[in-house]
C-alpha cells in the first residue's frame, strides 16, 4: 500500500520562518520510503514572498534525491504567478 504524507503549509511564509517550515517539511518527508508520495497542501498559504518558492524547490530537490513524489495541492494564484516569473512553473506547477 502506498503511503502519502500530508504536509500543511502555514498561512505565512517569509524570511523569518522559512527555515522552520523547510525543517518541518523535511521531517515529514523522512517518514516516507522511496516511491511514496508527499502532498503539500497550500490552501492556508495567504502571505508569502520568494522564500516560499525556494523552500518548495528545496523540498522537491530532497524528494527527488530520496525518490519521493511531491504533489502540490491548492496552489495560490500568486504563487503560480511567482513561479512563472522566475521560470520555475514547469518545476513547481507539476
Amino acid at each position: 500500500m502506498m503511503m502519502t504524507q500530508d504536509f500543511q503549509l502555514p498561512a505565512e511564509i517569509n524570511h523569518g520562518n522559512v527555515e522552520q517550515v523547510l525543517h518541518d517539511g523535511l521531517v515529514a518527508m523522512k517518514r516516507l520510503s522511496s516511491g511514496q508520495m508527499m502532498a503539500i497542501d497550500c490552501q492556508h498559504l495567504k502571505q508569502f514572498d520568494s522564500s516560499a518558492l525556494s523552500m518548495i524547490l528545496s523540498l522537491q530537490r530532497q524528494a527527488q534525491a530520496q525518490s519521493i513524489n511531491i504533489q502540490l495541492n491548492a496552489i495560490p494564484e500568486k504563487l503560480a504567478s511567482l513561479a512563472k516569473v522566475y521560470g520555475l512553473a514547469d518545476i513547481v506547477l507539476v
